[in-house]
């Protein structure tokens, strides 16, 4: 199962982005993918890897691929979207228990 994770969300406070990646990678067993624009995909590689946020990234993706998954996202526009305005350190433990649970949904819808 694919966790789709807008780009804007992966550098507010970077950390909390790598323990949420790593979190749905390791435990809850999701390949984590990175939504960005066509235009911008090579800047978010190259920063998420310089800054060290981009081991449990599968991939970077751009929104015309249209994976299926759970969503991390700034709006609501596709269901199994888990809604967030940044991840950090008061919300990080809250959207990982979401997407744990759209998880279970969508294995049981699946």
């Amino acid at each position: 199962m694919n966790l789709i994770v807008v780009s804007d969300l992966t550098l507010n406070e970077g950390l909390y982005f790598r323990f949420l990646s790593m979190t749905a990678k390791s435990y809850l067993e999701m390949d984590v993918l990175i939504e960005a624009p066509e235009s911008k995909i090579d800047y978010y590689y190259k920063i998420l890897k310089k800054k060290g946020f981009y081991d449990y990234v599968s991939e970077i993706l751009s929104p015309d691929k249209r994976e299926e998954g759970v969503r991390l996202d700034t709006e609501h526009n596709y269901p199994l979207t888990v809604v967030a305005e940044s991840i950090n350190c008061v919300n990080v433990m809250s959207l990982i228990g979401q997407i744990k649970m759209l998880g279970y949904i969508k294995k049981d819808i699946s």
